[in-house]
C-alpha cells in the first residue's frame, strides 16, 4: 500500500491515555488526531473512487480491497479518538467546578511562610449554649432512658440459681462474645469509616457516641419486644449478659445506616434517627424472629438488610441537595485515611465469627464459627480477583489495579451473607461458595451499581452500604431459605420439625421475612428520614464531609488534601522536575508531605 499510511503504525499508536491530567494538551492532541484521521479517510475515499474507474485487472481489484480495508480501519480509529475526546471533555467539565475553590487554596499555600494559622475566631453566641438542639435532645432522651431503666429493668437472677447448682453462668459463656462484638462496633465500624480524608473525628467519634446510645436504648426496645412475644406477665425486663449482645446488635443496625449518611447528617439528626430506627428495628425483630420464627442467627436480614435499606431510604431526604460538584470535593480518601480504614476492615474480618456465633446454641456454635470463617475466606479471595478484573474493565485496561474501596468493604461481605445460615448445615463447600458469591456481588456493586444508582436516582451512599450490607444481606436471606427448605433429619441434632420453629415450612417463612424486612426498612426509613430532615437542619452544604463544622480541629487540619507549597510554586514556574524531587522542610512548623504528594 503505497499511498496511505498503515493504521497499525500511524496515528492510532499516539493516542493519549484517559488518565492524563493535562486536559488542555490532551484535548488539543485529540482534536489534531481527529482532523488527521478525517483527512486520511477523505484521501482514501478519493483513491477508492479512482480505483473503481480503473477496474479491469485482478491487481486493480486487490488494490481497491486494500483501500477499503484501510478506510474501515481509519474509521474505527476515528470513532475511538472521538470517544476519547468526549471522555476528556467530561473530565474537564467535572474539574472546572472545583477550580475556583482550589485556586483559593493555592493562593493560601503560595503565601504560606511555615507558621501555623491562628486559631479561628468564632462569632459571639446569640443565646445560651444549653438551649442548643443537640443538648436538649440528647439530654432529655438520656434522662428518659435512665428513668425507664430505673423503673422497668432488673437483673436476671436465673444465673445466680445456676451458679448455686454448680452450672456455668452466662458470664463465662457470653462475655467474650460480647467483647468481640463490641470491638467490631467501636473499632471495626468506627475505623472503617475513616476513609474520608477530612472526617476522621466524625467517623470514630460519632460511632462511639451512637453505639453507646443505641446499646442502652436497644436493651429497652428489644427487651419490650421479648416481653410482648412471651405473652406476659409484663412485669420487668430481666437483664443478663446475653441480653447485652442484643443491645450491640441494635447498635450495629444503626451503624450500618450511618454509613449512608456519614459526613452529611448533623449529630442532632443522627440521635433522632437512631432513636426511631432502634424502635422499628425491634418491631421487625418481634414480627420476623419472635413471631414468624425466622432463622437468622447472624442477622443477615434482621441487622444487615434492615440497617442498609433503612439508611438508604433515610438518605433520600437527609442528604443536602448538591448543586455543584465542589460540595462533594472532600468525599475522597488519602493514603493515610485508607490505611486507617483498613484497620477497621481487619478487625471486622477477624471478629465476624463471634458476631455470627454469639447467640447460637452451644451445640451449633462450632458450626457457626467454621461456616463464617470459610465464607470470609471466600469473599476475601473473590474480592481481590474481581477488583483487579473489574477495575481494569472499567478503565478499558486488560489488567487493572486493586482498589482500596473494594478491599476495605467487599472482603467482609462473606460474613454478612453467611449470617442467616451460619449455624445451619451449609457444608464447608457451601460456606466457601456463599463467600465467593458475596465477594463477587459486593465488588460488582462498588464498581458499577453504586455509580449507576447515584447517577440515575441521585442516591448518595457514602460508604456503599447497599453493596456491603444490602445485597449480601438479601443473598444471605435467600441462602437460609434454601438451606432450611432442603434440610434433612439426619443432618441435624433433632428432626427438622423440632429443630426449626416452622418445621418443614421454615423455608417459606424465611422468604416471608425477607419481604417483611425490606418493606419495614424502606417504609420506616423514608418516614424517619422525612421527619428528621424537617425537624433539624442539615449539615451546611459547604462543609460536607468535614470535621471542622462539629469538632475542634488541629491547626494543620486546613491543609489536609491540598498540594504542597513547593509543588504549586514550581508548577507556576513550569519546573515540575525540581518540585517533585525537593525535600520538604521538616525543621519548621510546616505540615509534612505524604507519599501521594498531599498534605
Amino acid at each position: 500500500m503505497s499511498s496511505a499510511e498503515s493504521p497499525s503504525t500511524g496515528l492510532g499508536s499516539s493516542f493519549p491515555q484517559t488518565g492524563d491530567t493535562n486536559y488542555s494538551e490532551e484535548f488539543q492532541h485529540l482534536t489534531n488526531t481527529i482532523n488527521s484521521l478525517r483527512a486520511q479517510i477523505s484521501r482514501l475515499s478519493a483513491l477508492e473512487l479512482d480505483a473503481v474507474n480503473k477496474l479491469g485487472t485482478p491487481e486493480a481489484r486487490q488494490h481497491l480491497d486494500r483501500l477499503q480495508q484501510d478506510r474501515d480501519a481509519y474509521e474505527l480509529l476515528l470513532a475511538r479518538a472521538m470517544h476519547t475526546r468526549t471522555q476528556a471533555v467530561e473530565r474537564m467539565h467535572k474539574n472546572n467546578a472545583e477550580d475556583t475553590i482550589f485556586q483559593e487554596d493555592i493562593e493560601k499555600l503560595v503565601q504560606f511562610d511555615g507558621s501555623l494559622p491562628p486559631e479561628p475566631e468564632h462569632a459571639p453566641a446569640t443565646g445560651s449554649r444549653f438551649l442548643e438542639p443537640f443538648f436538649l435532645l440528647v439530654g432529655s432522651l438520656q434522662v428518659a432512658i435512665m428513668v425507664l431503666f430505673w423503673i422497668f429493668v432488673d437483673y436476671d437472677h436465673a444465673f445466680d440459681e445456676e451458679k448455686h447448682e454448680g452450672e456455668e453462668n452466662d458470664v463465662g459463656r457470653f462475655y467474650l462474645f460480647f467483647t468481640d462484638v463490641s470491638f467490631m462496633l467501636y473499632i471495626g465500624f468506627g475505623f472503617l469509616m475513616t476513609f474520608l480524608r477530612r472526617y476522621g473525628f466524625g467517623s470514630v467519634g460519632f460511632t462511639f457516641l451512637m453505639s453507646a446510645f443505641c446499646v442502652e436504648w436497644g436493651l429497652l426496645c428489644v427487651g419490650v419486644a421479648k416481653l410482648i412475644a412471651s405473652n406476659g406477665p409484663y412485669t420487668s425486663i430481666h437483664l443478663n449478659v446475653a441480653g447485652m449482645i442484643d443491645g450491640d446488635f441494635a447498635a450495629a443496625a444503626f451503624l450500618i445506616s450511618f454509613g449512608a449518611l456519614i459526613g452529611k447528617a448533623s449529630p442532632t439528626q443522627l440521635i433522632f434517627m437512631a432513636f426511631w430506627e432502634v424502635v422499628f428495628y425491634s418491631f421487625n425483630f418481634l414480627v420476623c424472629q419472635l413471631k414468624l420464627g425466622l432463622v437468622d442467627i447472624g442477622g443477615s436480614l434482621i441487622i444487615h438488610t434492615f440497617g442498609a435499606f433503612f439508611g438508604l431510604s433515610a438518605t433520600i431526604f437527609m442528604s443536602p441537595k448538591v448543586t455543584d460538584s465542589t460540595m462533594h470535593r472532600h468525599k475522597a480518601s488519602r493514603y493515610t485515611s485508607d490505611m486507617f480504614a483498613m484497620i477497621g476492615t481487619v478487625f471486622l474480618w477477624l471478629l465476624w465469627p463471634s458476631f455470627n456465633a454469639a447467640l447460637a446454641p452451644p451445640f451449633s456454635q462450632p458450626r457457626a464459627i467454621m461456616n463464617t470463617i470459610l465464607s470470609l475466606v471466600g469473599s476475601c479471595v473473590a474480592t481481590f480477583v474481581w477488583s483487579q478484573v473489574l477495575r481494569g474493565h472499567k478503565h478499558r485496561q486488560v489488567v487493572g489495579h486493586f482498589d482500596m474501596v473494594d478491599i476495605q468493604n467487599a472482603t467482609v461481605a462473606g460474613g454478612v451473607a453467611v449470617g442467616g445460615a451460619a449455624d445451619l448445615v451449609l457444608g464447608p463447600g457451601g460456606s466457601l461458595l456463599l463467600g465467593l458469591a458475596a465477594g463477587t456481588i459486593s465488588t460488582l456493586g462498588f464498581c458499577y451499581v453504586s455509580p449507576w444508582v447515584e447517577k440515575k436516582f441521585g442516591l448518595q451512599d457514602t460508604c456503599g452500604i447497599l453493596n456491603l450490607h444490602g445485597m449480601p444481606g438479601v443473598l444471605g436471606g435467600i441462602a437460609s431459605a434454601v438451606v432450611t427448605g432442603i434440610a434433612r433429619d439426619d443432618r441435624y441434632e433433632e428432626p427438622v420439625n423440632e429443630y426449626f420453629p416452622q418445621g418443614e415450612m421454615q423455608g417459606r417463612y424465611q422468604i416471608y421475612s425477607i419481604l417483611i424486612t425490606l418493606g419495614m426498612a424502606i417504609s420506616s426509613g423514608l418516614l424517619v428520614g422525612f421527619v428528621t430532615s424537617r425537624l433539624f437542619k442539615h449539615a451546611p452544604k459547604d462543609n460536607l464531609f468535614e470535621d471542622s463544622q462539629y469538632w475542634a480541629t488541629p491547626a494543620d487540619y486546613s491543609y489536609i488534601g491540598l498540594q504542597p507549597v513547593d509543588l504549586v510554586i514550581a508548577e507556576r514556574k513550569g519546573d515540575h522536575t525540581n518540585a517533585s524531587q525537593q525535600e520538604p522542610d521538616r525543621d519548621n512548623n510546616a505540615p509534612e508531605l505524604n507519599n501521594d504528594h498531599t498534605l
